[in-house]
């Protein structure tokens, strides 16, 4: 079908995510479902893809359809993005959270009666970002669920989520999918092989990040940052002047850019003259990395400040 350029796609499973669909629609066809699902696995993979294509399945009114149909009435209100059955909660913007006004107020349209006549869903992304308070709020919507609704929960990071929301769903993880399915999808997606491997390597095996570098200047951005950091490790570059650099851009991908480069440098480049000390740092690495995702209010240029100066230490340190 073809769609008007202001129509929303309507979403498909990912090749590795089949056999997690496949068990969705059995559970589908059982009367099976749970009232409550999260969906937990990092970025890059297609969490929030497949939780989509979930809530379309649903709100699809062909039943006998593996996937929304596409051409139902409730497939058109989902591509006008108006489907009235459906309820996305979200934060305002990267690093804030979902505020309990915002929890209210999608519970108390859970509490009605579908306008459709079918499946009432909410979908939550991301699930870490609702405080204690906003938690509490959705309590009730997961204790005491009206019949034929779904809430779907999308998470990057299940520990946060505070245990009374996640015994009370059915917990589907998604791992980094195979490396030769990642990278067939992506030749077929974006074509050039060479491009493809190699933003496979730079986005650790996650195929929609991939994509992303592949149709941005992060390859050329992560090149960059790599040259700084080397800077700093070769005592060209002073640990301030690095921080100053960077502390306008995205924390999160850059640690995690350096923790793979911390991982090259520990299995090849250095192996044979390897630094006890380059341990000790991939723990602040992935400490500073868990604030970062957390969404702490932290301040980045004293973050990277304090990085960048032991980074440095590490390479002056006794051996």
């Amino acid at each position: 079908m073809d769609l008007d350029s202001d129509q929303i796609a309507l979403a498909l499973p990912l090749p590795w995510q089949e056999q997690l669909w496949q068990r969705f629609n059995q559970r589908l066809e059982q009367g099976r479902l749970p009232h409550g699902v999260m969906l937990s696995g990092p970025p890059g993979i297609g969490v929030e893809r497949l939780a989509t294509a979930f809530s379309q399945r649903l709100l699809c009114n062909a039943e006998m359809s593996k996937y929304a149909c596409g051409s139902c009435k409730g497939c058109k209100l989902l591509m006008a993005g108006t489907h009235p059955d459906l309820s996305i909660l979200e934060p305002a913007d990267v690093g804030k959270g979902i505020l309990i006004d915002s929890v209210r107020n999608l519970t108390a349209r859970l509490g009605k009666t579908a306008q459709q006549g079918g499946w009432k869903v909410a979908l939550i992304s991301l699930a870490e970002a609702m405080n204690e308070s906003s938690c509490n709020a959705l309590l009730k919507s997961l204790e005491e669920p009206q019949s034929k609704t779904l809430l779907i929960l999308v998470s990057h990071r299940a520990s946060l989520v505070p245990a009374t929301i996640r015994s009370r769903c059915q917990i589907d993880h998604l791992s980094v999918p195979d490396l030769q399915v990642a990278r067939q999808w992506l030749i077929e997606v974006a074509g050039e092989q060479q491009a493809v491997d190699q933003s496979l390597e730079l986005a650790g095996g996650k195929p929609l990040l991939a994509l992303e570098y592949m149709q941005s200047d992060s390859i050329e951005q992560r090149h960059m940052f790599e040259q700084l950091v080397d800077n700093i490790r070769l005592g060209d570059l002073s640990p301030m002047s690095a921080a100053q650099q960077v502390q306008k851009l995205n924390s999160d991908q850059m640690l995690d850019w350096f923790m793979h480069y911390l991982h090259r440098l520990v299995t090849g480049e250095m192996q044979n003259s390897l630094n006890p000390a380059l341990f000790e740092f991939g723990d602040q690495l992935r400490k500073a990395r868990g604030w970062a995702l957390s969404g702490s209010n932290i301040n980045p240029q004293l973050m990277w400040e304090g990085l960048f100066m032991d980074w440095l230490k590490v390479f002056r340190s006794p051996r």
